[in-house]
């Protein structure tokens, strides 16, 4: 037994140690592998083996390791919301490490193939491996659509400001192909080559350095501003279960935000708008629900504060609608208290927690789903306006999809407001990286964004890049943000553009393979 261990962890102690610097690259961990990190499995693949199938083997192994360390978390997910027990839940997330990044083993089978088809070099070879890494990204069905990209973003680097021409997926795209051309110097048996290749990367990345540094200065300038005062308040899980199947805690949690929003408020009179954070508010707030108790009492008390309120809460359909749905939802009321119609509805939602697949044809799954039926899905994105100030409105991780705020941006949004419950996360992991990947959006299409949650972190980011001050986790707490503005930005390129990345990446993949092919094995000789 010890035997064949040892000869697996021979064979495959490569894909494994690159699992372990994959994973401790990742947020909140300091990206100190970024440049290095695929490099062992690469070489493994191209030097170590000539197996398709240790080649996936392997990969699979890396990518087993790489979310074990970097969505840990997935455990405590099944602990706190599917109320499994310990041992389930971490058997849970061994299944989700087993399957979620798949397309890692399936583009280094998919590589391995096409060199041996074409006769790739182990340039061409390794150009091929990170560009169908990226497609892998782009289009691999994933909850969590996570790149190595954002890391710069963590780190602050002005590299991230790049971000509004190619976006953090071609940033992660840049990043595989830096390893890709590292590891390609080192197998260069010339000293010279390889210091050539370092150079020339090393010149290319100062240069890229500061010129980011001066993208963000050209971001800073504004003409107006949106003081914004942020409400979290930070109510368990249990109290929100209850409150939202109607078995108390109500008013206790009303309370709570009812009172932070006035402590507030007496410290910050010149607040222009208050923002608490998703399903903040445990009732309907449609205007056909507007009699109830607690929709009275709320818009009695946004009357009462004087200021104009964006909160999370539950919508429904009308009474006309023959087959009502529920929503998740954000609403506007101005300063009178006034509903600013229509809300907007939650687009995207989360598998599980927000609907079941196939819950219509079999509604028995229902009984089974943490999240029930489930909600009704929105239209997509849309507007909110106060005065002449148009909002872009966004729910938890619909931040995460890139083409979601470009297409806000392009409905004419100056503002990216996103309300979020990360409650069910635990502290450490999920809720940085999901705040960094959130902000993300704001250098891509340059507008600034507002983030509300309900236990941390809450915070914004300005269309420079500059983020402004982290709420603590799992403490109630409130804080007002200057939001600098622009009244007409300009549309970015990647807003404009940003959708077609992965035919670029397609056709770099094409010519890769076109120009890194062994012509003197391929191409017929000539007949004089």
């Amino acid at each position: 037994m010890i035997d064949r261990f040892q000869k697996f962890f021979k064979l495959y102690r490569a894909p494994i140690f690159s699992g372990i610097l994959i994973g401790t690259t990742y947020i909140p961990f300091p990206p100190w592998a970024l440049a290095f990190c695929y490099m062992p499995l690469w070489y493994f693949a191209l030097r170590k083996t000539s197996f398709g199938k240790q080649i996936f083997i392997g990969a699979w192994w890396t990518q087993f390791i790489l979310t074990l360390i970097g969505f840990h978390w997935i455990s405590f997910v099944s602990h706190s919301y599917g109320y499994f027990p310990w041992p389930v839940a971490i058997i849970v997330l061994l299944l989700f490490a087993a399957a979620v990044h798949l397309y890692i083993p399936l583009s280094l089978w998919l590589g391995h193939w096409l060199r041996q088809k074409f006769s790739l070099s182990e340039g061409a070879t390794l150009i091929t491996w990170a560009l169908l890494l990226v497609l892998g990204e782009i289009f691999w069905p994933s909850i969590f659509r996570w790149n190595l990209g954002y890391t710069l973003l963590w780190i602050h680097s002005p590299w991230a400001q790049w971000a509004d021409v190619i976006g953090f997926q071609g940033l992660s795209a840049a990043v595989y192909l830096i390893n890709a051309a590292l590891l390609w110097a080192f197998l260069q048996k010339s000293k010279g080559g390889k210091r050539a290749v370092v150079a020339g990367i090393s010149s290319l990345l100062v240069l890229f350095y500061f010129a980011g540094q001066t993208r963000q200065e050209k971001w800073q300038s504004s003409d107006a501003e949106l003081k914004t005062l942020i409400v979290q308040a930070n109510i368990a899980n249990f109290e929100k279960y209850q409150a939202e199947r109607g078995a108390g805690y109500q008013q206790e949690i009303m309370d709570q935000f009812y009172s932070l929003t006035r402590d507030a408020l007496n410290q910050h009179p010149d607040t222009d708008l208050v923002l608490w954070p998703e399903t903040a508010f445990p009732e309907f707030l449609d205007d056909h629900a507007k009699h109830r108790f607690y929709p009275a009492q709320l818009r009695s008390f946004v009357q009462s504060i004087n200021k104009p309120l964006i909160l999370g809460a539950y919508s429904k359909d009308g009474p006309e609608v023959r087959r009502r749905k529920d929503y998740n939802a954000l609403f506007l009321f101005n300063e009178r208290g006034e509903l600013t119609p229509p809300p907007y509805h939650k687009t995207q939602l989360l598998i599980f927690g927000e609907y079941a697949p196939l819950v219509e044809e079999f509604p028995i799954l229902a009984k089974y789903n943490p999240g029930g039926e489930g909600f009704g899905r929105g239209t997509g994105p849309t507007l909110m306006q106060i005065g002449d100030i148009k909002l872009g409105p966004q729910i938890c991780y619909e931040s995460l999809d890139p083409q979601f705020s470009a297409q806000s941006t392009l409905l004419g949004s100056q503002i990216l407001i996103n309300a979020t419950n990360d409650s069910w996360f635990g502290p450490r992991g999920e809720p940085f990286q999901h705040l960094y990947m959130t902000l993300a959006r704001a250098i891509e299409n340059r507008r600034p964004l507002i983030r509300s949650t309900n236990t941390g972190i809450s915070s914004a980011i300005l269309a420079d890049g500059t983020i402004l001050e982290l709420s603590p986790i799992d403490q109630k707490w409130y804080g007002l943000y200057t939001i600098h503005y622009q009244k007409n930005p300009e549309i970015t390129f990647y807003t404009k553009y940003g959708s077609w990345l992965w035919l670029v990446i397609s056709f770099l993949l094409a010519l890769t393979i076109f120009l890194g092919r062994n012509r003197a094995r391929i191409e017929r000789p000539r007949l004089d």
